[in-house]
């Protein structure tokens, strides 16, 4: 035990209690010094002199402290002890006893009972013996003091160097009683508590944690009558007034012994479900702006989308197989302020019905034959704080649309098996490829569930009604596939684009991208020739009126289309959006065929 934490300045105010209660009951005058020689507390005319130094004039005292044994002086100042003194011969003193205080063999100090007259000394010398262990009693009280708080500090640094540990952990951690007082908490707990942090506040800011009874603490019984812990159980608590499932572990405080709490480690199931879930599912993150195209209808589709990336209200995504509704909606989650949750996505459609309410909704242990021990959380759960994507939403089956209904009308889930609902905060995304209205007529599809799904409702036009963009998308995929193949691949002939835009794309931006990659795989040269491309869109040129291309029919068909829009709207630049618009391109791309064709400014030019 270090001697800074025992020694008797850290026990001065009780030195002097001990003191002034001695000299009240048996009429003398005490004193304290520590091994130092200094005064630490005293009676009489040397409570004035308590912090004065004894090192000169102390010669019994330091006998003592190198000795260990007490001392009587019965004439001092005339008594061989007494010749190293300034005061030999001339003493105020009538009288001295003196007994060594000692910690674990350590004399750390001497107490001592003085006499001024003679009736103090005839009083001491009358009952010696007694007197003796008297002081040896009071020198053992100040010893134990010494130590108490020797201890006390030493738990004291101990219990700060734990604080200090315990709050560089991310996990609330919560040290409770037999009682469920909180005797310790961590800041994050002390966040989940609602109380003051620990970070700048003072001692009497952190003693207020201990004044709060935490509910539901079922555990804790549990670990004191069985004196043993438990490791990451699944449990519900109530912080806040509000009830969610926690992942605990647990082990029981001991002293002496003797179980007096419990020390738990609490985590939000919702943030290890995101922790999981944003470590196996690590992607790309996919933004708006990494949607390719410059007509007006996709851009449109963009700008609309980043109106609604803010709000929590559910969002229908329709369009065709293909056209990108699941990158929307990623891009959508990833400019909201849910972007750091996860995204969740499921086909509804590509897992069977019998299957996917546990998938969705996750399932208790026992729930059914071969479920997973411990249970398994639901993709609501797993998107907690995040957003949910249900992609193929018309082929859910009625029934799971009416469970479906249900989380939607109070954002809480319940596990098949399960008793208790769990409460979630996500944000749903649907899409799909189907007319919802004609199934709701056919009674394939729920009308209250339609209404809850489609509060903003987003159309992914086709890649037919944006064939503008197709040249833009084309050379993505081909930089894109080149690159994964490690080919050098640069350019799309010019005959090969004009295909392209020709082609209906019925499987849209997908086919797109399919063609592409087969094509890149085929070709050995810079450009992409129309050799490489597969031979449903070669039997597009084939089936084009005979010596249509070899004449330039497809130039001189788009460029009639392109003079007509501008005879229609006018060469202003408002009218030449407007015929870009019509046409299903962007405004540089026109520039760039009427470049392309010729095509001068003047109205009524018809090539």
């Amino acid at each position: 035990m270090p001697a800074e934490k025992r020694g008797l300045a850290s026990i001065a105010k009780d030195a002097q209690k001990v003191c002034d209660a001695i000299a009240a009951v048996i009429g003398l005058e005490v004193e304290v010094v520590d091994k130092d020689l200094l005064r630490i507390a005293g009676t009489g005319k040397y409570r004035l002199r308590v912090g004065h130094s004894l090192e000169h004039e102390g010669v019994a005292y330091r006998q003592v402290l190198r000795t260990g044994q007490g001392t009587i002086v019965t004439r001092p100042g005339m008594e061989p002890i007494c010749g190293l003194c300034p005061k030999y011969g001339s003493c105020d003193e009538k009288a001295e006893l003196s007994a060594p205080i000692a910690v674990e063999d350590d004399v750390v100090g001497v107490i001592g009972l003085l006499c001024f007259d003679e009736s103090q000394r005839e009083r001491l010398l009358s009952r010696l013996e007694s007197h003796q262990d008297f002081i040896e009693h009071m020198a053992g009280l100040l010893a134990s003091k010494v130590r108490e708080h020797a201890l006390l500090e030493q738990e004291r640094r101990a219990a700060q160097e734990v604080a200090a540990l315990l709050d560089q952990m991310t996990d609330p951690v919560l040290a409770i009683d037999q009682r469920g007082k909180v005797i310790h908490c961590n800041v994050p707990a002390a966040r989940l508590l609602n109380l003051p942090t620990r970070d700048g506040s003072s001692d009497g800011e952190r003693e207020k944690h201990t004044a709060v009874s935490v509910e539901g603490l079922e555990f804790l019984d549990r670990v004191l009558k069985t004196r043993t812990g438990f490791d990451d159980k699944e449990m519900f608590l109530r912080f806040g007034g509000v009830e969610k499932p926690y992942l605990v572990s647990a082990t029981p405080l001991a002293s002496g012994g003797l179980i007096y709490g419990v020390m738990a480690v609490i985590r939000p199931l919702g943030e290890l479900h995101r922790w999981a879930y944003n470590l196996t599912h690590a992607v790309k993150v996919f933004s708006l702006n990494d949607i390719i195209g410059e007509s007006p209808a996709i851009q449109l589709v963009k700008e609309k989308a980043l109106k609604v990336a803010g709000s929590k209200s559910s969002i229908l995504i329709m369009g065709e197989s293909g056209t990108g509704k699941e990158l929307l909606a990623r891009g959508i989650h990833n400019a909201s302020p849910r972007a750091d949750g996860p995204f969740v996505a499921v086909n509804c459609a590509a897992i069977p019905d019998t299957l996917l309410e546990s998938e969705l909704f996750g399932y208790e242990e026992g729930a059914f034959t071969g479920a997973r021990k411990g249970g398994k959380p639901g993709k609501f759960e797993l998107a907690d704080g995040g957003t949910i994507f249900l992609d193929e939403i018309a082929e859910m089956s009625i029934h799971l649309q009416a469970k479906l209904l249900r989380v939607l009308e109070g954002w809480e889930v319940e596990r098949v098996g399960g008793t208790r609902p769990r409460p979630v905060d996500v944000r749903l995304m649907s899409a799909t490829n189907q007319d919802l209205a004609e199934k709701i007529a056919c009674r394939e599809f729920r009308g209250d569930l339609y209404f809850r799904l489609n509060v903003i409702p987003l159309r992914v036009p086709p890649l037919r009604d944006r064939a503008g963009d197709i040249p833009l998308l084309a050379m993505h995929f081909v930089r894109k596939h080149a690159a994964l193949l490690g080919k050098e691949i640069e350019r799309i002939d010019p005959d090969v684009s004009e295909l392209l835009e020709i082609y209906e794309w019925p499987g849209n931006v997908r086919e797109l991208e399919n063609a592409i990659e087969y094509a890149v795989n085929l070709e050995g040269t810079s450009s992409i020739h129309e050799r490489s491309l597969p031979e449903t869109i070669r039997a597009r040129a084939s089936s084009l009126p005979k010596g249509s291309r070899d004449s330039g029919g497809i130039d001189d068909m788009e460029a009639r289309l392109i003079v007509e829009a501008l005879t229609r709207h006018g060469l202003s630049y408002r009218g030449k959006q407007e015929a870009a618009r019509e046409l299903g391109i962007g405004i540089a791309t026109l520039y760039r065929k009427m470049a392309r064709y010729g095509i001068p400014g003047i109205r009524g030019t018809n090539p």
